[in-house]
């Protein structure tokens, strides 16, 4: 990988302007603090302003995170004194335990999950910790999370999402409550205090849902997301249990494999999951991008053509990312029918929705 990153960034020639570039798109997939991590490690040299500027983010992310561990710890005792299961979930649990360092991976709230029929004393114990509801957020009563509580701590907003199910209520994902992995959850240690995280195993599952099998409506992946399962497989390989992996998640293995091309696999890792990466796949990198993510209505006629590309004929890079299906005959079925099934179910979902608004509306005539 230090490889790849030197001829990268040694071998082009870099304008300040590039980097400057460069520095903002890591910024926005959420890796500016690897990326300087591994700039230093492979001694790459760049304009001072982009050192200083990657430097900086990652002092901030290491400052802020060390602040949000301190959060976490005083509410993870003050639930253990309530009687409250909680489990620590994405960035809060990953930069704890997979990351060599907390700064190297950001994150924006801290999430929990606990139990549903815990969530009103688990919102009274945020309370009475001097945390207080968030104004101006949207969120119905039948949510997958409450509204985020927040509290000014060091200078620092630090948010809280209370979860009763992992993943937002969706046809896609699977329902998550904490009782499906709290029995096989994992410890770990925050400043000298024990909590716990989903499982290594329930980690990786995770982690490609909610980055990579997203509905089609969400944005779509970011780079953190592949670190993320890149940085838990690299360290973890021998500790995870492939063969459950493999029978609760069959097509798992053949999509993480995709990520060599973005960042090459180790060569224990080849090995253990015997991944063929000969081949690199078209598009590589290129995310979904048509409709329903991106919206019919105000596009101009010209760039309909492109939409439907996009929309029908997505990348094979991704195909094979988002179903889990490589070559042969379980490919060009994705690619000829299950692909269009997924874009089908939005068509009806979009077409209920519209029957609706319509018959509210002949009601209110």
């Amino acid at each position: 990988m230090s490889a790849a990153l030197i001829r990268a960034l040694v071998l082009r020639p870099y304008r300040e302007s590039s980097w400057e570039h460069l520095i903002h798109s890591a910024e926005q997939h959420g890796v500016a603090s690897l990326l300087y991590k591994h700039i230093r490690h492979a001694d790459v040299q760049l304009p001072k302003a982009g050192r200083r500027l990657l430097q900086s983010l990652y002092l901030r992310n290491r400052m802020s995170n060390g602040i949000r561990n301190k959060a976490v710890v005083e509410i993870v005792k003050a639930y253990h004194h309530e009687g409250i299961e909680v489990l620590l979930v994405k960035g809060i649990a990953l930069c704890n335990f997979v990351y060599s360092e907390i700064g190297l991976r950001p994150m924006r709230d801290i999430d929990l999950l606990v139990k549903k029929s815990d969530l009103k004393r688990a919102k009274r114990v945020l309370l009475a910790l001097g945390y207080t509801t968030a104004q101006h957020h949207a969120i119905p009563h039948d949510y997958y999370h409450l509204v985020p509580m927040e509290k000014n701590i060091d200078g620092l907003p630090v948010a809280i999402e209370l979860h009763h199910n992992l993943l937002p209520f969706h046809p896609q994902y699977p329902l998550w409550p904490l009782e499906k992995s709290y029995a096989h959850a994992r410890e770990i240690e925050i400043d000298g205090t024990t909590a716990k995280t989903l499982s290594l195993e329930d980690t990786l599952h995770y982690v490609y849902l909610h980055g990579f099998q997203a509905p089609l409506t969400y944005e779509p992946y970011r780079m953190m997301h592949v670190a993320d399962i890149v940085s838990l497989v690299e360290k973890y390989i021998s500790d995870l249990n492939w063969s459950k992996i493999q029978r609760e998640t069959p097509t798992l293995v053949n999509s993480i494999s995709r990520f060599h091309f973005l960042t090459p696999w180790s060569g224990s890792v080849r090995t253990e999951l015997n991944l063929d990466v000969r081949k690199q796949p078209r598009g590589v990198g290129h995310a979904f991008s048509g409709w329903p993510l991106q919206k019919i209505k105000g596009k101009k006629l010209r760039n309909m053509p492109v939409l439907l590309k996009e929309t029908f004929f997505p990348s094979r890079w991704w195909l094979q990312v988002y179903y889990g299906h490589l070559c042969g005959g379980s490919y060009w079925k994705v690619r000829c029918f299950e692909h269009p099934r997924t874009l089908w179910r939005w068509v009806k979902v979009y077409w209920a929705a519209y029957l609706k608004i319509r018959k509210t509306e002949t009601r209110s005539n």
